[in-house]
């Protein structure tokens, strides 16, 4: 499973706004990191809503009636207008989803494999809660057969993962948390951290047991990992049942050692390991999966040099997997072509919209990019030194020498930029 497009209405930020995932056509196609796509975007524009309305639209099969969503506020309120859009009832919003089957998603028609599914979900303001319901496709079969598959069926089906930004890994947690669970309540965790604050399962918490059990995967993650990880840092490829351990720079860590950098980062990948060794049906190689990968501030707590890599070695380690991110990295966004790249701008009545821009920004420093289009930025000197550098130009337009020479000096040596 991908996500090919999205149209939200109604929600939060948004009156009615697309996002087309297939690329910019032809110009795309054979591209690097083709299974990468990039939000961007201003605080409250609704980058976090985009993600959270792909996992609502595509787990809605999984909900029934009458859940409570337990965040509320999904359906949007214009200001001034104390209501919705024009194309939607002011009581409902809608997400409206687009999918590409693979495979492993199991769906039929008539006796075929399925290649696309549209999902419609709907939030529904009733009083003081906000309820999540989906349109059943026209083919009660289908419905049927999405809906059990969804719950009961293959954990591969309609893969998907999301990761908020306030993602932790929860050291309490025990080995026993790592057991396999029902595939609906599956499905629910794998996308929990991107609604509220709850912790990942640490890799001591379920790598070991692999070792013994299950030593094919045990050294399929353990060379995952190893290819995800940045350069001066390895995962010991000892098979033991021991806790796993780090090679950092020639000493051996535990993950509780390691820095918060590392561990945000190994720690949101663990998980995603971990949730591809449950879905991957024996035999299949992990990096073989489909599916879809959310991630909310992909570069948090990330060094510059590893977010210049970052999504190049996401996309090549796991192909198969589509990546969905956010991110405020100017250095994340310089690695990147512009169908990649998707900015999001709020209006104040017309809500939010979705755009992809022509300019290119692969291989751009940090301050091109935000002095680009992507980023909007003005000036990316503090405020008080751009006034000062903005009235001396201008005095030295109208003929003042000395403003031009204390222009040219502040520029060249960043003295008194204080």
């Amino acid at each position: 499973m991908h996500v090919e497009a999205i149209r939200i209405q109604n929600l939060r930020a948004f009156s009615d706004a697309s996002i087309d995932f297939r690329r910019d056509g032809d110009a795309a196609v054979g591209a690097p990191l083709a299974n990468v796509h990039v939000l961007l975007g201003g605080n409250g524009a609704g980058k976090s809503s985009v993600l959270r309305a792909i996992a609502l639209g595509v787990l809605a099969p999984v909900f029934e009636r009458d859940a409570t969503l337990e965040r509320t506020g999904w359906v949007r309120r214009p200001p001034g207008t104390g209501g919705g859009s024009a194309c939607v009832a002011e009581d409902a919003a809608r997400i409206d989803i687009d999918l590409r089957l693979h495979g492993q998603d199991l769906l039929a028609c008539a006796g075929r494999p399925l290649q696309a599914l549209p999902i419609k979900a709907r939030i529904e303001r009733v009083g003081d809660m906000e309820l999540l319901d989906w349109l059943r496709p026209q083919q009660a079969e289908l419905g049927r057969e999405l809906r059990l598959i969804q719950q009961v069926r293959e954990p591969s089906a309609f893969f998907l993962v999301a990761y908020g930004a306030s993602r932790w890994v929860d050291h309490a947690q025990a080995a026993a948390d790592a057991a396999p669970v029902p595939v609906g309540r599956q499905r629910r965790q794998r996308v929990a951290s991107l609604f509220d604050n709850r912790g990942l399962l640490p890799l001591a918490a379920w790598l070991p047991a692999y070792a013994a059990q299950n030593p094919g995967r045990h050294r399929q993650v353990v060379t995952l990992m190893n290819r995800l990880l940045p350069d001066g840092c390895r995962m010991a490829t000892t098979a033991s049942q021991d806790p796993p351990l780090f090679e950092i720079d020639g000493a051996q860590l535990p993950f509780s050692g390691l820095s918060d950098g590392y561990q945000a980062y190994v720690g949101w990948i663990g998980d995603l390991l971990h949730q591809l060794c449950l879905g991957a049906p024996s035999g299949r190689r992990l990096a073989d999966n489909q599916g879809v990968v959310l991630v909310d501030e992909i570069d948090l707590h990330l060094h510059p040099a590893w977010q210049r890599s970052l999504l190049s070695t996401l996309s090549q380690a796991l192909p198969k997997l589509q990546f969905i991110v956010t991110t405020h990295s100017p250095l994340v966004v310089g690695a990147l072509q512009p169908h990649n790249l998707i900015v999001l701008d709020r209006t104040d009545t017309l809500g939010t919209r979705c755009r992809r821009l022509p300019e290119r920004v692969h291989g751009r420093s940090a301050d091109e990019m935000l002095l680009s289009p992507y980023f909007g930025l003005a000036t990316t000197r503090p405020a008080a030194v751009g006034g000062r550098l903005e009235r001396l130009r201008l005095a030295s337009q109208h003929g003042d020498a000395a403003a031009a020479v204390a222009y040219l000096q502040l520029l060249a040596s960043g003295e008194g930029l204080a």
